[in-house]
């Protein structure tokens, strides 16, 4: 059997995307924790930050991430800002905006699996989204959505 990558580009534009969102969800995760404990240098060193214990840390960020990933997309069309800037968005299979339902479950199926698994799903993610031919990812096969580009 021959492995073929298909539009390879799209995937590296979804990764593109994946980072500009984590990169912002840690820079405003580091200005809050600096104006919530005086720390201000938290906004600069956001990788050694933290209220002062992991449950609120870990609650905080969960929070932060489910805003960012659930309800910005619900407002903007699909759109986060990673997304925003790469020109693509979210959509149900046959086109519709997705509804809130079907972006929590997709939020679910993406991070719960990592969190168990400490990542490991997420280059897996990759690699399934490099050798199917619609370049889905496990948790776009599991909420029926897809990402398409809006050039």
């Amino acid at each position: 059997m021959k492995l073929k990558i298909h539009k390879s580009a799209l995937t590296m534009t979804r990764i593109g995307a994946a980072a500009i969102d984590m990169f912002l969800i840690s820079f405003v995760y580091g200005v809050i924790v600096a104006v919530a404990t005086g720390n201000y240098s938290a906004v600069a060193n956001r990788f050694y930050v933290s209220f002062g214990n992991y449950k609120y840390d870990l609650i905080f960020v969960l929070v932060l991430m489910i805003v960012y990933f659930v309800f910005l997309p619900l407002v903007w069309n699909g759109f986060t800002v990673g997304k925003k800037l790469t020109r693509t968005r979210i959509v149900m299979e046959d086109g519709a905006q997705a509804g809130l339902s079907t972006l929590l479950l997709r939020f679910i199926a993406i991070v719960l699996p990592n969190i168990i698994l400490l990542g490991m799903p997420a280059i897996v993610n990759i690699y399934i989204m490099l050798f199917r031919k619609d370049n889905k990812g496990y948790h776009d096969i599991v909420t029926k959505t897809k990402i398409v580009s809006v050039l």
